[in-house]
């Protein structure tokens, strides 16, 4: 239950932040937006690459066939 309450703390800190967003700096909005931009793309990333590994039609791993020149 440990971790479960650290989350909720952090959580409850986040929310007590966004209640106090429209009376924050220009700095604090900019840091903020900055931010969700990075957790959006790194979203949006994951997203991206697990639509392209299992939704693509390809076989995952192909073996290569080496086959030599010449008859030795």
């Amino acid at each position: 239950m440990e971790v479960k309450e650290e989350v909720l703390d952090i959580l409850h800190k986040v929310w007590i932040k966004l209640q106090d967003l429209p009376q924050a700096s220009r700095l604090e909005l900019g840091a903020f937006f900055v931010l969700i931009l990075f957790v959006a793309t790194f979203l949006f990333m994951i997203v991206l690459s697990c639509v392209h590994c299992c939704c693509c039609g390809k076989p995952k791993y192909q073996a290569s066939r080496v086959e030599p020149l010449q008859a030795i």
